[in-house]
């Protein structure tokens, strides 16, 4: 019963990662429309969340032995490497997106990643194949398909080869997240990884926004949309998944944050009037279809 119920928090802890995520890219797309560029929001998103990160690494890892000089050396790469992956995984999602527009590049970066995620966690055996696994990830694939396809179905700028490239680059990196967040040591706390992989992130993100040419908000309401992109969608929602990607599947970890374009798509329609088509009800239909799935293999073996 302890098992399933710590199941149950851990898929409510990586899906509410996805609603913060999905919220976040409105609030992103609406700064970035005003002038922030995409490598200042996303030194920003990496950097704001940190004194809250920071302070609750401090406080709840005062007097125990997880300070960075008891860490092994294989801790500290793995903390700082998932960092540097999550800003590099940002940085090829903007060159996609700067190439092709923001669609495409999305859906590649989302749709790719679940299944380099379950190819390499079934190659090294961190969970089993079984047809369970493979009907979650179609029904996964077809629903994201269904919630962000274009109306007038994909547009291939010229040069479209290199977008697909830094497209695909986004979601390998953002698998190796995944991976690396599922397999981190329990002696590391979901805390602690957190810390130093978003102040990873950060300090790799500085550099790149160093090199490309750094922005502010033009006002307050932008700096309070950044704040809440940093603080909010980034640091509380990335400790969250953090917290519950180690308890999952690394395939269920991944599935649960598809439910991020859905969550903007319903944004959008609630808040702009922006229609929802019968097909994106439909992939937000399949998305549950696959993480019950999922979440019923989960059950079936906690129970054998």
């Amino acid at each position: 019963m302890n098992a399933m119920k710590g199941s149950a928090l851990a898929w409510g802890a990586v899906v509410s990662a996805g609603v913060l995520w999905g919220g976040a890219a409105l609030v992103a797309q609406r700064l970035i429309e005003g002038g922030l560029s995409p490598w200042s929001l996303a030194l920003a998103r990496f950097a704001l969340g940190l004194p809250l990160l920071w302070w609750w690494h401090l406080r709840a890892e005062a007097g125990t032995s997880t300070r960075w000089r008891d860490l092994s050396r294989r801790q500290r790469a793995l903390m700082l490497g998932t960092g540097v992956a999550m800003a590099l995984n940002v940085s090829c999602w903007f060159q996609g997106i700067a190439h092709l527009g923001a669609a495409l590049p999305t859906v590649i970066s989302i749709c790719c990643a679940p299944v380099l995620v379950a190819l390499v966690s079934v190659l090294r055996g961190y969970e089993p194949v079984s047809r369970q696994l493979l009907g979650a990830l179609a029904l996964a694939l077809v629903g994201v398909g269904c919630v962000v396809a274009p109306a007038d179905g994909w547009q291939l700028a010229p040069g479209h080869a290199a977008g697909l490239a830094w497209s695909f680059a986004s979601a390998a990196l953002y698998a190796a997240v995944v991976l690396c967040n599922a397999r981190m040591p329990a002696s590391v706390s979901a805390v602690t990884a957190s810390t130093w992989g978003m102040t990873a992130a950060a300090g790799c993100m500085a550099a790149i926004a160093g090199v490309q040419g750094v922005t502010w908000p033009a006002d307050g309401l932008a700096w309070l949309g950044v704040g809440y992109t940093g603080v909010v969608t980034t640091s509380v929602a990335y400790l969250a998944f953090a917290w519950g990607a180690r308890r999952l599947s690394p395939t269920a970890a991944v599935v649960g944050t598809l439910i991020e374009p859905l969550v903007a798509a319903l944004l959008a329609w609630l808040l702009w009037a922006e229609p929802m088509l019968p097909r994106q009800w439909l992939g937000a239909l399949l998305l549950g279809a696959a993480m019950g799935l999922l979440a019923r293999r989960a059950r079936t073996s906690i129970a054998t």
